[in-house]
């Protein structure tokens, strides 16, 4: 993983994460192991806002539809883009299993399931870049 230096009060510190899974990380200070848990701001309910502007109009063409939250989806906690999906349809798993790896301002980053069941739906590919919020799979 990437090493961060860094200067606190004068003190200079060298840091990296060692490990990332879900809103655990452990991270390295100085050589020394903190195991650290992430407060995550969680919307209650999510709502997408789409403006309908535009300068000139857009042929009609059938285009893909935005992935839609619904109840059972697991959402991105963070944007960015997908490197792995880590689950297929039909695969079972327990809240806190990674489902895929997300680059994000360089770094990779495991996100975790946030519900346990049967996947329905897989609504990412690799490649797919993603906003924050965006479902990512559908969980039955």
């Amino acid at each position: 993983m990437k090493r961060y230096k860094m200067n606190i009060n004068g003190e200079k510190y060298e840091a990296k994460i060692v490990e990332y899974k879900g809103t655990e990380v452990i991270v390295e200070v100085n050589g020394i192991e903190y195991g650290v848990e992430l407060e995550l701001d969680k919307p209650e309910k999510v709502q997408l806002i789409r403006s309908q502007k535009h300068s000139t109009p857009t042929p009609a063409v059938s285009s893909p539809k935005k992935n839609v939250v619904s109840a059972g989806a697991v959402v991105a906690p963070i944007p960015g883009l997908v490197l792995k999906v880590l689950v297929m349809e039909g695969d079972t798993v327990n809240a806190g299993d990674n489902i895929i790896i997300l680059e994000a301002m360089k770094m990779e980053s495991e996100i975790a399931s946030t519900a346990s069941g049967t996947v329905k739906k897989v609504l990412v590919k690799e490649g797919q870049s993603i906003q924050e919020g965006e479902a990512i799979i559908e969980v039955g």
